[in-house]
């Protein structure tokens, strides 16, 4: 089986332009990940058709590119600081988060996953308690 596209049904033109390069078909990619072949065509040919996040790291490590060149409606946005207390901790944030996209997840050995959700909590506690209602004022 080949790429093979309806081009009134393109639904992910950066999957489809990351397989064409890389030479690889929709059945090759699904033997690699041990999905049916269906599920590969589906993600290229249905408009708002997304994998789960374990298959969408591995499709993108498969391809040799980034997650979120694939999918990059699926990027968190973070709020750009607000005030030079936040700042700090929004940086740490999103390093977190470049090193979380990075992360291959099919492959990741448990203690990378849990030293990885540790980081992120930290980093999600520290920017909710900025913004928490401080004391005798209200929301």
């Amino acid at each position: 089986m080949s790429v093979k596209t309806n081009p009134d049904r393109i639904g992910n033109p950066y999957l489809r332009a990351a397989l064409i390069e890389a030479g690889l078909t929709y059945e090759e990619l699904a033997d690699r990940l041990h999905i049916a072949p269906k599920t590969v065509e589906r993600w290229v040919n249905e408009p708002g058709r997304r994998p789960y996040a374990r298959h969408a790291h591995a499709v993108a490590q498969t391809l040799g590119c980034d997650v979120w060149n694939l999918w990059p409606a699926l990027r968190p946005a973070l709020p750009e600081p607000a005030d030079t207390v936040a700042g700090p901790l929004v940086d740490m944030a999103r390093r977190a988060l470049e090193r979380a996209e990075s992360l291959n997840l099919a492959a990741a050995q448990p203690i990378e996953l849990a030293l990885m959700v540790g980081e992120l909590t930290a980093c999600l506690r520290g920017l909710a308690g900025l913004h928490e209602t401080a004391p005798g004022e209200t929301a």
